[in-house]
């Protein structure tokens, strides 16, 4: 990677972060709320990546913003792990983005997408021990309004959520790209329709 790369890298994970985050602050509402916003946050993130790995197509570049995105979500409270596994699904997503197909560049969104999950792994462990985390950080009525999705199997459905809106993301972001920024001679790779 030449330095114009990192400087991509760098401008591309802020600008997701601040969606992933803007989006998420939805739930200071209540938790229906920050489900809307990682919603939200997953399709916008779509045009986002998309644009970014026509700039940077190189493999790493999905690893480095997992990594960066894992690191910023860790000191913004949320447990270690997410810095363990947003990179290697990052670095899954390079690799899917390398056929140079719009059909897995859009799998290779969603696969990376579901990191979404990962700073919910605690709920496998220690469902009260979060739930306690919660009630701590946001108080015990929004904590009790929370309760019904802190259970392994709400965790596993909430990772089928995060794929399927990945992939809508992806479509919606190739679509974009299609549409307006391929036009305007900013993407370097074909983007074919689904």
């Amino acid at each position: 990677m030449q330095t114009r790369d990192f400087i991509n890298i760098g401008v591309f994970t802020a600008i997701y972060f601040v969606l992933v985050f803007g989006t998420g602050m939805l739930g200071i509402i209540n938790p229906a709320m920050m489900f809307v916003g990682y919603a939200l946050g997953l399709i916008a993130n779509g045009a986002v990546v998309m644009l970014f790995k026509s700039r940077v197509p190189k493999i790493g570049a999905l690893a480095l913003m997992g990594l960066l995105v894992g690191s910023l979500m860790v000191i913004t409270g949320h447990p270690w792990i997410v810095v363990l596994l947003a990179p290697v699904l990052g670095l899954a997503a390079d690799f899917l983005f390398a056929k140079n197909s719009t059909v897995f560049r859009v799998l290779g969104y969603a696969v990376m997408s579901i990191w979404y999950v990962v700073p919910w792994f605690p709920v496998f462990i220690d469902p009260q021990g979060y739930y306690n985390y919660v009630a701590d950080s946001m108080g015990t009525a929004y904590a009790d309004s929370l309760r019904w999705f802190l259970s392994p199997w709400m965790i596993v459905a909430w990772g089928v959520g995060v794929f399927i809106l990945g992939l809508i993301g992806g479509v919606f972001g190739n679509s974009l790209m299609a549409r307006h920024f391929r036009k305007a001679g900013i993407v370097k790779w074909e983007i074919m329709p689904l």
